[in-house]
């Protein structure tokens, strides 16, 4: 492959040795990707400000060698300041870059899960909106795009639109109805009509229109309990970013 650049919001950083750096990006047209980043701790220059979580940067990298890609050099495009400087909207962003880059991989939808980190750290970074209600609704976005979508248009059991109480089935990644209760396989948690419904509708709204729903406190708390056990389902883990933004939130 011969030399080329992207556009890439980095991911993490991690020392390798004395003078390297290994750095794990998001990328619009290859999704998550490493690459080594050769005495970037003792030449600062050619990457200077730049290679920092949350960073939007230019890349410019050398043809590979084996697994990984070579980082020849860096240039900053925005370090979103104002999100470092608020601990509730940047244990957000890290939950949702995270998710980014677990779900980036090929053959998903790669240029539209990386326009959609790229907005999250806008809004984020203008304080468009509490992180507490983007969150959810990224969160599903990142899933579905991911192909992990929940299945929430009609009860799986039936095919009907639920009334009353509406039941999620991890294991199934979807909705029952009371009547077809006994089919969800468990574990399975109750949703509200309402939190269902507004989920339902975060789903299918278009990227410029999601950071415009507002989740009342209670359906929030809802998602995120949903959301984050789905998660843990099919990664059997908590994602790593989410200790640390409990403890922000609840400090």
């Amino acid at each position: 492959m011969p030399p080329w650049q992207t556009p890439a919001i980095i991911l993490s950083v991690k020392a390798y040795g004395e003078a390297d750096l290994l750095v794990t990006f998001l990328t619009p047209a290859q999704g998550r990707v490493t690459g080594m980043a050769k005495h970037a701790l003792k030449s600062r220059r050619r990457f200077a400000n730049c290679l920092e979580p949350l960073n939007r940067v230019t890349l410019f990298l050398s043809p590979r060698r084996g697994e990984l890609e070579f980082l020849q050099k860096g240039e900053l495009l925005d370090s979103f300041p104002t999100l470092r400087r608020d601990l509730k909207r940047l244990g957000a962003a890290a939950v949702l870059a995270e998710l980014a880059g677990l779900v980036a991989t090929p053959p998903e939808a790669l240029g539209e899960i990386f326009q959609t980190m790229e907005e999250v750290l806008r809004l984020l970074d203008r304080r468009a909106a509490d992180p507490d209600s983007l969150l959810p609704e990224f969160l599903l976005r990142f899933l579905t795009l991911g192909g992990y979508g929940p299945r929430l248009a009609a009860c799986l059991g039936c095919g009907r639109e639920p009334e009353g109480p509406v039941y999620f089935s991890i294991p199934r990644g979807g909705i029952f109805c009371t009547s077809c209760r006994d089919q969800a396989a468990g574990p399975v948690l109750a949703l509200t009509p309402g939190t269902w419904k507004s989920l339902r509708l975060a789903q299918s709204l278009a990227l410029d229109k999601l950071s415009r729903l507002r989740l009342p406190d209670f359906q929030r708390q809802e998602s995120l309990a949903l959301l984050r056990a789905f998660l843990r389902h099919h990664l059997g883990r908590d994602l790593k970013a989410w200790a640390f933004y409990e403890k922000v939130i609840s400090s």
